[in-house]
């Protein structure tokens, strides 16, 4: 009995403390943020975009943007190409499902669209003191920069992979495992984070704004992304798209908030549309705030930007001062990742600066060009100037040891007076979108929509402020399509070399096979000889994301 007694006595003490503890974990801890309470304020809501911007600020970011972007190319060589490594694999074509850098590239931008997926899923949770204009507005544009982020982030991933998994903006245990969209859902989902955005930011943002993404960040983007869908060649509605975004952008024609939106009340009425985008209610508006319709015109951009060569301030600069600290912000820059100089010897992504480009520029240089190349990129263009060599000087005096045979990029170097204190530090930042791919595009889509003329006097503008740098008047001359794309395709190769972009822009243009196996058959080691067409202008799913989603995720053919 008294057995019974005590095992009664022990399983009643557990009850009550089970219970006990039971009450105690269910209660709220007062003064602590919760994912339900965190996003109250605009403040706080800024905090997180921040987390979004900084990715593109990440050094791997970073060394994934120039090794699949420039180093698998043909206008470099890298000191990294053995079959021994995972990045000389890469580079080579030899890679597996497993190679790290094709890891890297996607869980890289996965991190960039979780974050900003954190801003858009909970923009709604701020609570506004009042309700005038302009606390709507600062929501809306903080929801709009997160919106451009989120469709770069998936740019990077669909032409890198093609479709891949469009993650809810939500994340739940039951939705961890998403089967991938396809690369035209892709697109779309894209399309549509630009399109808003477009209407959501101002033209361009000045002074200590100056950085985030604006309108013309929104715009460039969007041709950037329609260029990427059409097929060169053949008719379409993305190249006639693009041509009304040129006319708009670079001439200076009007376009309405529905225009650029493609609105279509029968999807959504106007009114659910602007409270979903921070626009204020209808219903709370006074008689002097603005009230926006789809027929309200967009910021105009054309003043906005330019190709000339001038500083923040509008003062006169050299054309490779547009890629130094000098030319931040430039009139010829639409949007830039900002590195600031940490001055206290952390290195890595804690300094919030990158030393990606001094190690470009190096007595080691982990990429770099030949004099064939130069020769084929620039022949007499003056441009060139700006690559020099083994024992040569940069502007500012300082000598280029990058070893025989070896020509570096003057986009790649820090000037003397611009260098950090600290080794692994550095401030300078790196121009992701320039006004002289907006026109280069405005000018293809031209040509691409029989308008040879018109697309001929865009390409001239680039041509002739480059002559500028000698005084040259060399220009490109009229023909039929084929010669006015070949010049287009010529010109952007010389304008935007060495900005880590010339892989995924042979893949758009369909000629990616041909032109790296030629390029590999010239080379010792055939580096690019064994690209396979219909196979590696997409790099595959990493393995890791097969095994984990059980097969849900599909890998692409041929891997």
């Amino acid at each position: 009995m008294n057995r019974i007694l005590f095992k009664i006595l022990i399983f009643s003490i557990s009850f009550f403390t089970l219970t006990g503890c039971d009450d105690f974990l269910d209660k709220e801890v007062l003064g602590n943020s919760t994912d339900k309470n965190y996003y109250d304020t605009r403040y706080k809501l800024q905090a997180a975009l921040n987390a979004g911007y900084d990715v593109l600020q990440m050094d791997l970011f970073n060394e994934c943007e120039w090794r699949f972007g420039e180093a698998c190319a043909d206008d470099v060589w890298g000191d990294d190409e053995g079959l021994s490594s995972q990045m000389g694999q890469l580079v080579q074509f030899r890679f597996s499902t497993s190679n790290e850098w094709v890891q890297n590239r996607y869980t890289i931008n996965y991190k960039g669209i979780h974050r900003v997926n954190q801003v858009i899923a909970n923009a709604h949770k701020v609570k506004l003191s009042v309700d005038d204009y302009a606390s709507y507005k600062a929501i809306r544009e903080i929801l709009g920069q997160a919106k451009f982020l989120r469709a770069l982030y998936y740019f990077n991933l669909v032409k890198t992979y093609g479709g891949v998994p469009i993650r809810p903006e939500v994340e739940t245990v039951k939705n961890l495992v998403i089967p991938r969209s396809s690369e035209k859902e892709v697109y779309a989902y894209i399309e549509k984070d630009l399109r808003e955005a477009a209407i959501m930011l101002p033209a361009r943002y000045m002074g200590t704004d100056a950085g985030k993404a604006g309108e013309g960040a929104a715009v460039a983007l969007l041709m950037k992304v329609l260029m990427y869908q059409a097929t060169p060649g053949e008719k379409s509605d993305y190249w006639r798209e693009m041509v009304r975004l040129g006319e708009f952008f670079v001439d200076g024609r009007s376009m309405t908030l529905g225009e650029i939106l493609k609105y279509d009340s029968s999807k959504e009425d106007w009114e659910s549309l602007r409270k979903r985008l921070w626009f204020k209610p209808k219903e709370l508006n006074s008689s002097t705030d603005p009230y926006e319709t789809e027929n309200t015109e967009l910021p105009a951009l054309q003043n906005a930007y330019s190709l000339e060569y001038k500083d923040y301030y509008g003062k006169d600069i050299d054309y490779v001062d547009q890629f130094f600290q000098v030319g931040e912000f430039s009139k010829g820059s639409v949007f830039e990742v900002v590195f600031k100089e940490s001055a206290d010897g952390s290195e890595g992504d804690i300094n919030e600066g990158t030393p990606i480009y001094t190690n470009h520029y190096s007595s080691t240089p982990q990429i770099w060009t030949t004099d064939d190349i130069i020769q084929q990129i620039f022949s007499s263009d003056p441009r060139r100037n700006y690559t020099i060599g083994h024992q040569q000087y940069a502007p500012d005096g300082d000598l280029c040891q990058s070893g025989p045979g070896r020509y570096l990029s003057l986009k790649w170097y820090t000037p003397i007076k611009d260098r950090p204190q600290y080794g692994g530090d550095n401030g300078k930042n790196r121009r992701l979108i320039r006004y002289a791919e907006v026109v280069l595009m405005y000018a293809e889509a031209l040509n691409e929509c029989g308008q040879g003329a018109m697309a001929l006097v865009q390409l001239n503008k680039n041509k002739a402020q480059a002559n500028t740098i000698n005084n040259s008047s060399a220009l490109y001359i009229g023909g039929g399509y084929g010669q006015m794309r070949d010049q287009i395709w010529k010109e952007r190769r010389t304008e935007l070399c060495f900005e880590w972009d010339r892989f995924f822009d042979l893949v758009r243009q369909k000629r990616a096979a041909d032109v790296i196996k030629t390029y590999g058959a010239k080379r010792a080691n055939k580096r690019g000889y064994y690209f396979r067409e219909g196979i590696n202008e997409l790099f595959p799913i990493p393995q890791s994301e097969i095994d984990i989603s059980n097969g849900v995720v599909e890998q692409n053919p041929g891997y």
